[in-house]
C-alpha cells in the first residue's frame, strides 16, 4: 500500500501519519497488561510491521526499554521510517528532589489546569474528574527543575534512531501554565546540542500553542479532537489559525459521541496548519483496519 506522505521540517522528512505507542507501554489503565516483556515485544513488533505495510512511516517512542529495542531494530531494517522521541515521559521533571510525575504532584498540576478550562470541556475529559483546590504554591513552582543529567541520559537512548524530540511534556502543558518556560528552554538546548529537532508538546491546546511561536522549536504536538480542546474551541481554534509552525494533532479519534473516523479526520483537515496526525492502535488487527481506512480520508 502507498505510504502516507511526508512534509519538510528543517530540511528533514517528517511523517504526516504517526503511530503512537501508548497502548503497548502499560502506563495507562486502558493498556493491555502483559505477562512478559516477550509478549509485549511480539505485540508491538506485529503492530508496527502491520502499520508499515499500510503506509505508515512515523512512529513515536517514550522511554520504555522493550519498545525502544523493538523500534530501534525496526529502524535498522526499514531506514525510511521517522521516529519521534518522547524522552521526558515519567522522567527529568522534579520539584526539589521529588519527581513531578508521582500521582500527588500530577494531581496538583491537573487541579491548576482545571482553573483555566471551560466547564463544558472539562466534563468531556476524564483528566478533570474529582478536581480540588490543592495546587502548588508560588514557592513550590519556583522549585520546579529539570534534571539536566537525567534528561541528557534519556536523550542518548534515542539518539541513534530518532530525528525529532518532544519537549515540555508535563501534565496539560503545566510548565507553560506555571510560567516555567525556562525549563523548556533548557530541554530545547539539550535536544539541539544532540542534533534532535524539538517539537513542543501542547497538551494545553490554546493555552500553550502560542508559546511555540516564542521558542526555538520546529513545530508542536496539539491535543485536539472534535469533542474537546483546551481551554475551549473559540480560543484554541484562533491560536491554531495564528500558528506559524506546523502542528501535529493527537488524540484526534477520542470522542464521547463515539468512534467516527470520517468525522474526526474531516474536523482535523479543516485546519491547514495541522500537517500531521498521531493515531494510536492496540494491536496488529486495529492497525490493519485503522490505517487501511485512513487512506480514504487523510491523503
Amino acid at each position: 500500500m502507498k505510504e502516507f506522505p511526508f512534509i519538510d521540517i528543517e530540511n528533514k522528512l517528517y511523517p504526516s501519519v504517526i503511530m503512537g505507542e501508548d497502548h503497548f507501554t502499560g502506563w495507562f489503565n486502558k493498556c493491555k497488561k502483559y505477562d512478559s516483556d516477550k509478549e509485549r515485544e511480539i505485540d508491538y513488533r506485529q503492530a508496527i510491521t502491520t502499520a508499515y505495510s499500510k503506509g505508515v512511516r512515523g512512529f513515536s517512542m517514550s522511554p520504555h526499554p522493550v519498545l525502544i529495542k523493538v523500534l530501534r531494530e525496526f529502524k535498522m531494517e526499514f531506514p525510511d521510517i521517522v521516529c519521534i522521541a518522547n524522552p521526558s515521559w515519567q522522567k527529568s521533571y522534579y520539584i526539589g528532589n521529588e519527581s513531578l510525575w508521582i500521582q500527588k504532584n500530577l494531581k496538583k498540576l491537573s487541579n491548576y489546569a482545571s482553573l483555566k478550562i471551560d466547564q463544558k470541556i472539562k466534563d468531556k475529559c476524564y483528566w478533570f474528574e474529582r478536581v480540588s483546590d490543592d495546587i502548588f504554591s508560588s514557592k513550590e513552582i519556583a522549585n520546579f527543575r529539570l534534571d539536566s543529567n537525567e534528561h541528557k541520559s534519556q536523550l542518548i537512548k534515542f539518539k541513534d534512531f530518532c530525528d525529532f524530540c518532544l519537549v515540555g511534556n508535563l501534565g496539560i502543558s503545566s510548565l507553560v501554565l506555571h510560567n516555567r518556560i525556562d525549563i523548556i528552554e533548557k530541554e530545547i538546548q539539550s535536544t539541539r546540542e544532540l542534533s534532535f529537532i524539538p517539537l513542543l508538546m501542547c497538551e494545553g491546546g490554546g493555552l500553550s500553542l502560542p508559546t511555540a511561536r516564542k521558542l526555538d522549536v520546529a513545530g508542536s504536538w496539539l491535543c485536539i479532537n472534535r469533542s474537546y480542546v483546551f481551554p475551549n474551541f473559540n480560543i484554541a481554534l484562533k491560536t491554531i489559525k495564528d500558528s506559524t509552525k506546523p502542528i501535529t494533532a493527537y488524540k484526534i479519534l477520542t470522542s464521547p459521541e463515539g468512534f467516527d473516523l470520517e468525522k474526526s479526520i474531516s474536523f482535523i483537515k479543516s485546519f491547514p496548519q495541522i500537517k500531521s496526525i498521531v493515531v494510536g492502535v492496540d494491536g496488529k488487527d486495529q492497525a490493519e483496519d485503522t490505517f487501511s481506512n485512513l487512506h480514504y480520508h487523510w491523503n
